[in-house]
């Protein structure tokens, strides 16, 4: 059985993932031309439901990360003004 697998940056296939009956021996296929990848071809041309190379998955951007001195600092300066207005 393959798996696709993808690119998180892009969302694009990269490679294609020969899963053995053995789940510690996985083989990875290069798209391109070689002996794999045209098993792989073949494989597929015959499969019920084809796995489809132009699919993409959906790119999550990072998110940044936090300046947590920063917001240390709005915090801080939020509870000088709650403080001054209670007095």
């Amino acid at each position: 059985m393959y798996k696709l697998c993808y690119d998180p940056m892009t969302g694009k296939v990269v490679t294609i993932k020969l899963l053995s009956a053995n789940s510690e021996q996985h083989v990875f296929i290069r798209i391109c031309d070689s002996p794999e990848f045209t098993a792989f071809l073949i494989w597929n041309k015959v499969q019920k439901t084809p796995l489809d190379l132009n699919s993409t998955i959906e790119v999550v951007r990072p998110v940044p990360p936090r300046d947590l001195a920063k917001e240390l600092t709005d915090l801080q300066l939020k509870v000088t003004a709650l403080e001054s207005k209670a007095k």
